[in-house]
């Protein structure tokens, strides 16, 4: 069993993501390349190795974690990565915000995690958690939700409170 922080894949994207950045400051950072010296002398202050190649496992996920609060490379986001077991995309970051808000303006204060907003999704997308619903069952329940929302908001300004 391969632990997914140390598999050759996770450190070959560690690396890239590494080389992203450099490549963003000094060019061209290949092997002979005209920025590889300022890259070498970069990585050294910040890590005290001259190649990303030696750094450890430890080593590689502190200096990415510094590259993203310094806005070199892109934070991760949540969800909207690569497809579910049965090939369907997961929800994108803007569709996990935008069910948040909703469900807050509902007045479901634990916003994702409430049990209303869980009820709702297993109504509308069929599912038994938000955690599980794909990219087009989350485009469903915004839906749903947002016409649930203007028709409160239109009750209240007739002067009828909508049951939820």
């Amino acid at each position: 069993m391969t632990n997914s922080k140390t598999s050759p894949k996770r450190r070959n994207s560690d690396l890239a993501m590494i080389h992203i950045a450099a490549k963003r400051l000094f060019g061209d950072v290949s092997k002979g390349g005209d920025g590889r010296d300022a890259y070498e002398d970069w990585l050294e202050r910040l890590s005290g190795k001259r190649s990303a190649g030696k750094l450890t496992t430890p080593e590689r996920i502190d200096l990415i974690k510094r590259l993203r609060r310094d806005g070199l490379i892109p934070e991760r986001e949540r969800g909207g990565i690569g497809q579910s077991k049965d090939g369907a995309e997961r929800p994108t970051s803007a569709q996990w915000a935008k069910l948040g808000g909703l469900a807050r303006s509902m007045g479901w204060e634990k916003g994702l995690e409430d049990a209303r907003l869980r009820s709702f999704v297993t109504r509308t997308a069929k599912v038994h958690s938000t955690r599980f619903i794909t990219r087009a069952q989350a485009s469903k329940v915004i839906m749903g939700l947002e016409e649930w929302v203007r028709q409160r908001e239109a009750n209240l300004e007739g002067g009828r409170d909508a049951v939820s």
